[in-house]
């Protein structure tokens, strides 16, 4: 008796289907923010990817607003500053 494939080839086909319709929606959808906020998701995800490149505070004023500041170390490309 053989044992059973991992992945299956109709499985291979319907997983990368599915990958790639939701990083279409994905695309889509950061496409309707405005600039600002895809500016600071790229930040926020530039601090997951590489937390010792940043430095992030965050400040709780007791009426429980928040504020997260990220903040590189890596000075930006010419072409890449605002």
């Amino acid at each position: 008796m053989s044992l059973p494939e991992e992945n299956p080839p109709l499985a291979c086909i319907v997983q990368d289907e599915l990958i790639d319709r939701a990083s279409r929606n994905m695309v889509h959808c950061l496409e309707q923010f405005p600039a600002i906020v895809r500016l600071r998701l790229l930040a926020f995800l530039h601090l997951v990817e590489y937390p010792d490149t940043m430095r992030a505070s965050l400040e709780i004023t007791p009426s429980g607003s928040m504020r997260l500041t990220l903040d590189t170390k890596v000075a930006p490309d010419p072409a890449h500053r605002h």
